[in-house]
């Protein structure tokens, strides 16, 4: 059982569609604190998501599109692990991944020009200790760097700004007075949380239940803003260049997950997953943009639950296969532009193969993002997305 097992819990790693929605795109793999000896790992995984929705009649005819096009990138992320076993009791891992990302380019339409795109990278640097044969806890420091970059287009400025705006494009509370496209590039921020965890386990039937927080990490921003200013001094209308570097507080949200996987027959492995996280904690807010349109530029309004279950089965000596079904919980509520989807549902296959002391493990999955509305408004419905992910390990 012991093979399948890790075959198991490393698929619950590969392609992953989306983890914990918000801008999450990838959980850092914890679960090579759980491997044999020394061991290190490689991971690649791309997304390849269709994401379009269907604009209003009036912001159709204004923009001259009913469809906003497909606004979403094709995403890549990369992986690296590598786990010391220091000594019988004392093991340490050192992780780099890229948790959170964004690459959102609208080209057609009312919302032609909004961009927005998001960069990170975390190294985890981890300690565990074997308390016994069946408990063991571990934790230790979470460094990440982020930096991200904004593009508003003129008109969705003017209406965020314009209370005399119509009700059905989102007229704000402040007069009129970005009269330009709006631009923000923050600077690039590095800042360290925390991880900590606690693992049970019965080697004989595989059982593993696991429990890993993660604090919050506040990235404090200098925002470069660009845009032109209408004023009225005197009443003669006065259009006015704008650059100004603001403070901009940017939450990165805690979570809590607990991992599981069990032995249910010989050769055969039961694994899943159950995360939250407080994405409600999370808005993009620069200074200079609230001060003229009285708004956050993107924020969540509701926490999320990410739920995975699958199964593992050893065919060979060398080779396990898997299947497994995802799913995250609505939010509701007005979506934002920049991630016009609600939620997901997903079916992943694939398998790992053990070549000597090197174990591949590789995985595609497919999901369908929840419908989801934006304040123009623009139904964005049957969109959805696949992931492929490559894993390779090796123990040494």
């Amino acid at each position: 059982m012991k093979y399948v097992l890790g075959t198991a819990v490393m698929a619950s790693f590969v392609a992953s569609i989306a983890s914990a929605g918000g801008i999450e795109r990838a959980r850092p793999a914890y679960n090579i604190l759980f491997e044999d000896g020394n061991y290190a790992q490689f991971s690649f995984s791309q997304i390849n998501a269709d994401v379009s929705g269907d604009y209003s009649a009036t912001a159709a005819f204004i923009g001259g599109s009913s469809s906003t096009g497909d606004m979403s990138n094709v995403e890549r992320q990369i992986g690296f692990g590598l786990k010391l076993q220091l000594t019988d009791r004392l093991d340490a891992a050192v992780l780099l991944s890229q948790p959170y990302g964004a690459d959102a380019v609208y080209g057609r339409g009312f919302y032609e020009g909004l961009t927005a795109q998001w960069n990170s990278t975390a190294v985890d640097t981890v300690l565990k200790y074997q308390i016994n044969e069946r408990m063991s806890i571990y934790g230790g420091a979470s460094l990440l760097t982020s930096s991200a970059d904004i593009m508003i287009p003129v008109a969705l400025g003017n209406i965020a700004s314009d209370p005399d705006g119509p009700a059905a494009l989102g007229g704000g509370p402040l007069p009129g007075s970005i009269v330009s496209d709006y631009a923000a590039s923050s600077s690039t921020e590095t800042d360290v949380g925390y991880v900590l965890g606690a693992a049970y386990e019965i080697p004989d039937i595989a059982l593993r239940v696991a429990l890993t927080y993660r604090s919050a990490i506040t990235h404090d921003f200098d925002a470069q803003e660009s845009y032109t200013q209408l004023t009225l001094p005197g009443g003669v209308p006065t259009f006015t260049p704008v650059n100004t570097t603001t403070d901009t507080s940017i939450e990165m949200p805690q979570s809590w997950t607990l991992d599981f996987q069990s032995g249910v027959a010989p050769k055969t492995l039961v694994f899943g997953s159950v995360k939250w996280t407080e994405w409600s904690k999370w808005e993009v807010r620069p200074g200079a943009y609230e001060a003229e349109t009285g708004s956050d530029i993107v924020s969540f309004e509701n926490d999320v639950f990410t739920y995975q279950l699958g199964v593992g089965r050893q065919v060979t000596e060398n080779l396990s296969l898997f299947a497994r079904v995802g799913h995250e919980t609505k939010k509701g509520g007005t979506a934002s532009r920049l991630s016009p989807t609600d939620g997901y549902t997903s079916v992943g296959f694939g398998g790992s193969y053990q070549l000597g002391q090197a174990k591949i493990t590789a995985g595609i999955e497919h999901a369908w993002l929840g419908d989801a509305e934006t304040s123009t408004p623009t139904d964005f419905t049957g969109n959805t997305a696949t992931g492929f992910g490559l894993t390779v390990g090796f123990a040494f």
